[in-house]
């Protein structure tokens, strides 16, 4: 009989610490759609279709020189590239971690956006980066949304249009303002 009171007292305990208390609900049933925030067309994107991209530690601590912090100064909008490079109209990019585009020529560049074409340089990681296939082949960068950092004005989205059918060249531009 000592074991009934005990009883009651877990019981008690388990009531008073929310355990079984009305907030519970029960866990999906097993093959039930749950809405993670991800529409059904969107679940095949890729992610930087869907968030927005991050500055690599190395755009963040890059710094603008005294002939660029002039040009920002009088309002140029700058690009700062994954390796930190920052320039306005730059000849060369890296945009992913093993692509990037080099001779680029800009065809435009204003307070808007810019568009450069030149050659993009890339690694197909398949079946990994390490064994992957060296691929290249000529390309469009375009460049938009202008935002404020405290160096001066950059642009804080990028895209790249690489002229192949070949799904290996299908990159993804992770380039974002240092700020």
């Amino acid at each position: 009989m000592r074991s009934l009171p005990v009883f009651a007292l877990l019981a008690a305990l388990l009531l008073c610490s929310g355990c079984l208390g009305s907030d519970e609900r029960p866990a999906a049933a097993p093959g039930r759609i749950v809405d993670d925030g991800v529409a059904p067309e969107d679940a095949a994107r890729p992610a930087i279709t869907l968030v927005d991209p991050i500055p690599t530690k190395a755009a963040l601590a890059a710094k603008p020189d005294a002939a660029l912090r002039r040009r920002l100064e009088a309002g140029a909008v700058a690009l700062v590239d994954m390796s930190g490079r920052m320039e306005i109209r730059p000849s060369a990019v890296d945009f992913a971690k093993d692509a990037g585009l080099v001779d680029v020529e800009w065809e435009r560049w204003d307070d808007r956006g810019a568009v450069g074409r030149g050659r993009m340089i890339g690694v197909y990681c398949d079946p990994d980066c390490g064994r992957g296939r060296r691929i290249e082949a000529p390309a469009t960068i375009t460049l938009s949304k202008p935002v404020a950092c405290p160096a001066g004005r950059f642009f804080d989205r990028s895209r790249v249009d690489i002229d192949s059918d070949d799904p290996a060249y299908k990159l993804t531009s992770w380039l974002a303002a240092p700020c």
